[in-house]
C-alpha cells in the first residue's frame, strides 16, 4: 500500500513539474547590488498588455510577484529615486502552428498458395501475409493557437538602458489559467536573473 502511494505521489510531482511555458533571459551586464538597491515601477500606460492580461487582476499579480522576487534579490522599491525602472509587457498573439503527422499505407492481407513436399508426396496451402504499414510521408495540420508571453525589462534610471530582460513563452487555451499562473511564471523569469 505504502508502494502505491509513493508512487502516485511521485507521479504527481512528475506532471505538475512539467510547464507549458519556455523561459528566457538575456542581461548587458551582470546586475550587481553595489550598483542597483532600488527599484520603481514604470506607469502602468508605458506597459503593454493584451486581451487574456489587459485586466487589474492581472497587472496586480504580475507586479506582486515581481515584487517578491526583486525584494529577493536584495532590491528596495523606492518611487522617489530608484536605480532601475521596472516594465513588464504580457502580449497574447494568434499564431499556426504546423504538424507533420506520418502518412502510412497498409498493403492488403493476402492469401499465398504454397507447395510443399512432405515424404516424397506434394502438399498445396494457403499461408496468410499481412504486410507491414510502408512510410510514404507525412501530411501537414495546421493549427491556430494562442501564445501568450510576459516580458519584464529592468531598465537603469541613469542610463535610459535595459540591462536585463527575463520573458516565457508559452500556449494559452485557458483564460483563467493564465492567469492563475502568473505568480510562477514571473517567478521561474526571476530564477533566470543573475
Amino acid at each position: 500500500m505504502k508502494r502505491i502511494f509513493f508512487l502516485l505521489f511521485t507521479m504527481s510531482i512528475v506532471v505538475s513539474a512539467c510547464s507549458s511555458y519556455s523561459y528566457y533571459a538575456v542581461s548587458n551586464k551582470p546586475l550587481s547590488s553595489q550598483h542597483y538597491r532600488t527599484y520603481a515601477w514604470i506607469p502602468e500606460e508605458q506597459s503593454k498588455t493584451t486581451s487574456f492580461y489587459n485586466n487589474d487582476v492581472a497587472t496586480d499579480k504580475i507586479v506582486e510577484a515581481a515584487s517578491k522576487e526583486l525584494d529577493k534579490k536584495g532590491l528596495s522599491l523606492d518611487n522617489q529615486n530608484p536605480d532601475i525602472l521596472v516594465r513588464y509587457t504580457a502580449v497574447v498573439n494568434k499564431e499556426v502552428k504546423t504538424y507533420n503527422e506520418p502518412m502510412y499505407y497498409n498493403p492488403p492481407a493476402r492469401l499465398s498458395p504454397r507447395l510443399a513436399y512432405y515424404r516424397g508426396r506434394a502438399f498445396y496451402y494457403y499461408s496468410y501475409y499481412d504486410p507491414f504499414p510502408v512510410y510514404v510521408g507525412s501530411q501537414a495540420r495546421r493549427e491556430t493557437v494562442k501564445a501568450g508571453s510576459i516580458m519584464i525589462d529592468l531598465i537603469d534610471r541613469k542610463t535610459k538602458k535595459v540591462i536585463w530582460r527575463g520573458w516565457a513563452e508559452g500556449e494559452l487555451s485557458n483564460p483563467q489559467k493564465a492567469v492563475d499562473d502568473i505568480p510562477q511564471v514571473v517567478t521561474n523569469i526571476f530564477k533566470k536573473l543573475p
